[in-house]
């Protein structure tokens, strides 16, 4: 389905909501706060998990919303349907009853976009909370959709390369053939057998070897590269006699940054090896230049939607998806090098009471200031503070011990207590407070990351169970 506008007053294609309650009061309570909100939207209803995923599969449904309870299944168990069939990654929001807040958190943990309460339900919070899962789904498919141009681009390049006339080799680091394209059959040799070999295998190199051969595996880029060098192709003809065709070739490096990166002495850069072409330069370096010019685009526009997809909409930080994607980097890496990991789980003490007491806007507001504060206690480059749900965020400190792990989460409390965010109904105070669950592991292969998680949300429970406005480290006494 093509992307729908996202803005409720900008909505001008028709959203298909599918809401699978077994409460027809609360099916088209949904349909009457879309009405009153503006929203062009048409709800599909379902009574029970059965025909709800009937319905999945036979219309093209942008949003679900999902009773926890009902008559034939939980809402875990139609959570966990839908997303294995889910092909277009449609949004899946729960909706609870009075007390199920808790557990939908879990549920939502396991792959929901949002959840919402019944009893707080209202025209604001779930036109915003359908918005906000349309919207990620949008940046998901326009970056499947860059990626899959960005592959088509290079398959196109790849076929110029094996089918132009000119030769087009790579020089590895250690200045030995790495690919070579098909054209050099015209001189009597067949690619493979010149893939890790030297160029003096196929190209004449003169006494001064060292300068020539620096020529053409330049490290250089830009107009310090190689360009016009008049070279000689050695050319196999019958017999086994050799004659040499001249040339002119062009090379240049090839390096992990961008060329302006690669003259800085302060970038941290690797070598990749040299890419090399011997050819008529006027014939086909318009078509060359405007395939590398829409291959930069397409890089830079994946690279733009990617950013885009990981970072939360309200607080500005990394989502859950990037948190997942990263720290599961983070700890394969740790696992390999036997350090030290740290995760922080935080939460902020009675905040339901702050959203009844000031509203979901100001709510917001203080989820963006918390959110802030949480994001510049990170110091270091490998360290992630990313939103988990809700009123919940999460911290991914590698090579970081018990001590280092517990002296931020306290230095992160007192700073968020230095705020003095109004909230009168806070059981810890007058003003906001957050409540942190601490654990560390030594990274070993056979260990899991989930554990980590799972011993960190445990912590996290005791701090609130204890009193809240305190940091408990998993395996230690609260103090």
């Amino acid at each position: 389905m093509d992307d729908k506008a996202i803005e409720v007053k900008n909505m001008t294609g028709k959203l298909d909501i599918l809401v699978i309650d077994d409460d027809e009061e609360d099916r088209m309570n949904v349909q009457r706060l879309l009405d009153s909100g503006g929203v062009n939207a048409k709800v599909h209803e379902a009574s029970d998990s059965s025909s709800g995923i009937a319905k999945m599969k036979s219309s093209n449904i942008d949003c679900v919303l999902i009773d926890y309870r009902l008559p034939d299944a939980t809402g875990l168990e139609v959570l966990e349907e839908l997303r294995g069939m889910n092909g277009n990654n449609v949004p899946l929001i729960l909706l609870t009853g009075m007390g199920n807040e808790q557990l939908a958190t879990e549920v939502m943990k396991k792959g929901a976009s949002d959840y919402l309460s019944k009893s707080k339900l209202n025209e604001e919070n779930l036109i915003r909370s359908i918005k906000n899962a349309i919207q990620v789904r949008s940046f998901e498919k326009k970056v499947s959709v860059a990626e899959q141009a960005l592959a088509d681009s290079e398959k196109s390049y790849r076929t110029i390369v094996e089918t132009v006339s000119d030769v087009i080799f790579r020089l590895g680091p250690d200045q030995k053939v790495e690919f070579i394209n098909p054209a050099i059959r015209f001189f009597g040799y067949d690619p493979a057998e010149l893939v890790g070999h030297s160029i003096d295998k196929f190209i004449d190199v003169p006494p001064d070897s060292k300068r020539f051969i620096s020529k053409v595996a330049t490290q250089a880029v830009g107009p310090l590269s190689t360009s016009n060098l008049e070279v000689n192709i050695k050319e196999t003809i019958m017999d086994g006699e050799v004659r040499s065709i001249p040339v002119l070739l062009d090379a240049f490096g090839l390096w992990n940054v961008p060329d302006e990166e690669v003259f800085k002495s302060d970038v941290d850069k690797t070598f990749l090896g040299t890419l090399c072409i011997a050819r008529n330069i006027m014939e086909i370096k318009a078509i060359e230049e405007e395939l590398l010019n829409t291959q930069h685009r397409l890089m830079v526009m994946v690279d733009e939607l990617k950013k885009i997809s990981t970072i939360d909409a309200l607080t500005g930080i990394a989502n859950r998806r990037f948190f997942d994607e990263y720290s599961e980097k983070e700890w394969k890496r740790a696992q390999r090098d036997k350090q030290s990991f740290t995760v922080v789980m935080i939460d902020l003490d009675c905040f339901k009471s702050y959203n009844d007491t000031y509203g979901h806007q100001k709510g917001d507001t203080c989820l963006k200031e918390v959110a802030e504060v949480i994001k510049n206690s990170m110091k270091r480059p490998s360290d992630l503070a990313a939103r988990y749900g809700g009123e919940e965020f999460v911290l991914t400190l590698p090579e970081t011990d018990k001590e280092g792990g517990y002296k931020l989460a306290e230095q992160l409390r007192q700073q968020i207590m230095t705020l003095k965010l109004e909230h009168e109904n806070n059981t810890c105070g007058n003003y906001i407070t957050i409540s942190l669950g601490v654990a560390t592991v030594l990274a070993e292969p056979g260990k899991q990351f989930s554990d980590l998680i799972s011993q960190a949300d445990k912590a996290l429970y005791e701090a609130k169970r204890t009193g809240r406005n305190r940091t408990v480290v998993f395996g230690r006494e609260p103090v």
